[in-house]
């Protein structure tokens, strides 16, 4: 369905678009794929423990997720994937880069908090 008003200048335009091609140009695939990775954590979650995570684990899981900085730190300074096997590209690439660290995190959860 498309609505029509006047505040939108978007009608206006003879360029037409898809969806698809919105997306695209908007380059959202790396949002809704980190997206579609947290709904699998937590829908993992809810099926294996249902009810709120202890302090703990809450703690562990905002880390992971939303403070990459500590997350990244507690990696290189406190050795917290010591029991991860992790190649020396992989170590490279989350040193540097906040999107590899962000998948290596939900992998750490879904193994740590989750079995």
């Amino acid at each position: 369905m498309m609505l029509k008003e006047s505040h939108c200048l978007g009608l206006n335009q003879e360029k037409t678009r898809t969806v698809r091609r919105w997306l695209e140009n908007q380059e959202v695939e790396i949002y809704n794929d980190a997206n579609d990775m947290l709904m699998e954590i937590i829908s993992l979650k809810n099926r294996l423990m249902p009810g709120p995570l202890d302090l703990k684990s809450r703690h562990l899981f905002n880390m992971a997720c939303y403070d990459l900085d500590s997350f990244r730190f507690h990696i290189f300074e406190k050795g917290l994937l010591d029991d991860f096997i992790l190649d020396s590209e992989t170590l490279n690439a989350i040193e540097k880069d906040d999107l590899a660290l962000l998948k290596i995190g939900f992998k750490w959860i879904k193994q740590m908090l989750l079995g």
